[in-house]
């Protein structure tokens, strides 16, 4: 029989109700991409390498928990579909893990600083995974047509970067209100609203948002053969290096941003400011990478935008010293690499998913979004890990006036490094082989091949 869900327009209210999700686990995401390094070394006082090696280490189990999640949305069956339920009942848990990686308890130990860290870092980690894998894994659900999913993946990720524009823009100033001159319980209170506000928001794109079309779970189906569907999947295995690269570049230059204001341009109240430039711009600029991923293609639309980042970040290196506003400037200017970066990613992973089951026979959705929710997850802790690294190098001590030496390692730290990142990512991403005629051809022939089933 053939399957009624292809090509399909869904509603504004649809789409509404799907992206509502991506503003929680942003600004959950967000904040911690980029104060949670600040907070450890500069608040929490944990020294820098060891904060970086926090966020290392979490990500080995998440080398595990992402495609074992995956895997087991793709088993799940329920009154509420197969990936929903994770929804209702990880939403409040999330919460509480955004409220304790932002209350550095009093503990005078640096070594027991570390471990309260590493284990409330690692559960937040699994807890996002258990919520998010499933709830990215619904966008293949909702619609197969390849331009559809553009615009879908446009409300998600503008709802995305309104998030990441509340942890950006907000995060500071609510730590400045309600610590009154003590950042410590400025960052509690602040991770207890956004936990609250996370939790909440999820709960409502719950109920906001029903399975289409639910896949069946083969009970023979083993983790193996499951695992197969990723190493088997060409345009996966590219997208995810390529995009995890890309990824990384950004995050360095965003966990930065904080230290570069702070330190080199002694500026520390614009840091909101430089923030804002770069994602309320990338709103800005969402529906023009939108009609552009259909003019041109995801890929070159994905290229130009993290080329043109990059070219920004060189110009930041030669010039983000010289006038605090000229480099809020050129803040603005990359924005529209970001809002490639926030937008190609996810429209161009359903794909892959109709790659393998036009490829293999097997439509696994669950632990595709697995393996590239891991590839979305790492590059944060490697971007965090990569910058402890590089500032306990070049001997960087919080709170302080900082050597020629430090000022100089996190310049470079915010430039060159996520620059020479960002066209080895490309490289990877221009050999992304699925374009829109491709992907046309491969929905013809699984729908010619559920016709003789």
């Amino acid at each position: 029989m053939k399957d009624t869900h292809t090509a399909q327009t869904l509603t504004v209210g649809q789409k509404l109700g799907y992206g509502a999700g991506d503003f929680a686990f942003n600004l959950a995401y967000q904040t911690t991409a980029l104060y949670l390094l600040i907070f450890f070394t500069d608040t929490f006082l944990i020294n820098a390498a060891a904060a970086g090696t926090i966020m290392l280490v979490s990500k080995l189990w998440d080398a595990v928990s992402d495609p074992m999640m995956g895997y087991v949305t793709d088993r799940t069956k329920s009154r509420w579909g197969s990936k929903r339920p994770y929804l209702l009942f990880a939403a409040v848990p999330l919460g509480l893990a955004v409220a304790a990686l932002f209350y550095g308890p009093d503990i005078e130990s640096h070594t027991l600083r570390v471990v309260y860290a590493l284990v409330v870092f690692v559960f937040f980690c699994t807890i996002i995974t258990i919520n998010n894998v499933p709830y990215s894994a619904l966008t293949a659900n909702l619609t197969r047509d390849t331009d559809e999913r553009s615009v879908l993946t446009g409300y998600r990720m503008s709802f995305a970067i309104f998030g990441a524009l509340i942890a950006a823009g907000a995060t500071l100033p609510l730590v400045g209100v309600f610590g009154g001159g003590d950042k410590l319980v400025g960052y509690r209170m602040t991770g207890i609203l956004y936990g609250a506000l996370v939790a909440l928001v999820i709960l409502i794109t719950f109920a906001s948002v029903r399975e289409r079309r639910e896949i069946s779970a083969n009970e023979h189906v083993t983790i193996k053969e499951s695992l197969k569907v990723i190493w088997s999947n060409k345009p996966m295995i590219i997208l995810f290096f390529g995009t995890s690269i890309n990824l990384t570049a950004v995050l360095i230059t965003a966990a930065v941003v904080n230290y570069f204001f702070k330190y080199n341009l002694n500026n520390e109240d614009l840091i909101p400011v430089a923030f804002l430039c770069l994602f309320v711009t990338a709103i800005l600029f969402m529906p023009l990478a939108v009609h552009l991923t259909k003019k041109i293609g995801k890929k070159l639309t994905y290229n130009l935008g993290m080329l043109s980042f990059a070219c920004v970040l060189v110009l930041l290196f030669f010039f983000g010293e010289i006038n605090v506003y000229l480099t809020l400037f050129l803040f603005f200017l990359g924005a529209f690499g970001m809002s490639t970066n926030w937008l190609c990613p996810w429209a161009m992973v359903p794909d892959t998913v109709e790659y393998s089951e036009w490829k293999e026979g097997v439509r696994r959705e669950g632990v595709i979004y697995g393996a590239f929710f891991f590839g979305q997850k790492y590059p944060a802790a490697l971007a965090m890990f990569i910058s402890g690294i590089v500032l306990d190098f070049v001997g960087y001590i919080p709170n302080i006036e900082q050597t020629p030496q430090s000022l100089m390692g996190i310049r470079v730290l915010l430039t060159l490094i996520p620059a020479a990142l960002l066209v080895i990512g490309s490289i990877f991403i221009s050999r992304f082989p699925i374009n829109a005629d491709i992907h046309k051809e491969m929905i013809r022939d699984i729908e010619a091949r559920a016709d003789k089933s």
